[in-house]
């Protein structure tokens, strides 16, 4: 497969033209990602899905817009559509509209569940991140976690701040478990360093103001639709797990359908 600073190629694809989706995406994960979209996606259509830049724990949204908006500029490929994953949905906006200013046309944009992060959805994703060590630590030892990540959310207002603070908790409590199992320690800073570089992420997410973007967006919303959805242009509601969005068939039917149209109409 084609190798791209910034991308990782899901399809090939056939022709010139490429669709991004812009993802946090990791090895294991249980919710749905574009690896489980591409196999539906139609029309012969290449679809690539964003890396993240390495040693990105400052969070400037230049660090993530500019390396993927470079690597497509520096393929040449024409981009005909961008879609977004939930916090996804911020990047995507903001990298459509650089991209629709350096091909002189607008690319189709579908967004899935999006949201803007909160402390409240990050430390959801902390919860989840926690959770995998069940079987590692006890069960006091995992809700103690829980509570630590919570009570934090009063005492750091800034999201930035908060995501340093949820990493410190994950990485001592982590630590833990890995000693436990007598792991090897770099692996544990591997396992740190993609919480690091996700809470990295959704902190540069914030950074960007979404609304002119989704305005112009096509939603495909879950059974459970997030406040974003709200702000899109076309809304497509699928009675889906939003763990499953990008595993439905009706969902990428309805992607198919969205990346129909001209380039720019």
């Amino acid at each position: 497969m084609t190798k791209l600073n910034g991308w990782k190629v899901l399809n090939e694809g056939q022709g010139g033209e490429v669709v991004l989706g812009v993802d946090f995406a990791t090895t294991g994960r249980s919710d749905s990602s574009f690896s489980d979209l591409a196999p539906n996606l139609g029309h012969g259509l290449a679809l690539w899905e964003t890396r993240q830049p390495d040693g990105a724990s400052a969070g400037s949204v230049e660090d993530f817009l500019g390396l993927w908006a470079d690597g497509v500029a520096e393929s040449g490929r024409t981009v005909r559509a961008v879609l977004g994953y939930c916090a996804g949905s911020v990047h995507a906006g903001e990298l459509a509209a650089r991209i629709a200013e350096r091909q002189g046309s607008a690319p189709v944009f579908v967004m899935f569940d999006p949201e803007v992060p909160t402390h409240a959805s990050l430390y959801r994703d902390f919860v989840a991140m926690m959770n995998q060590f069940a079987a590692v630590l006890s069960a006091d030892e995992v809700a103690a976690a829980h509570r630590e990540g919570e009570e934090a959310q009063a005492r750091f207002a800034e999201f930035a701040a908060y995501g340093d603070e949820l990493v410190r908790i994950f990485q001592e409590k982590a630590g833990v478990a890995f000693a436990r199992e007598e792991l090897d320690t770099e692996m544990l800073d591997e396992f740190v360093a993609v919480f690091r570089s996700f809470v990295a992420y959704l902190n540069a997410a914030r950074q960007i103001d979404p609304a002119a973007a989704w305005s112009t967006a096509t939603a495909v919303n879950s059974e459970h639709p997030t406040e974003g959805a709200a702000q899109a242009a076309v809304a497509v509601d699928i009675a889906v797990a939003h763990s499953d969005i990008l595993r439905d068939k009706r969902v990428a039917d309805a992607v198919n359908d969205a990346v129909k149209a001209p380039v720019g109409s």
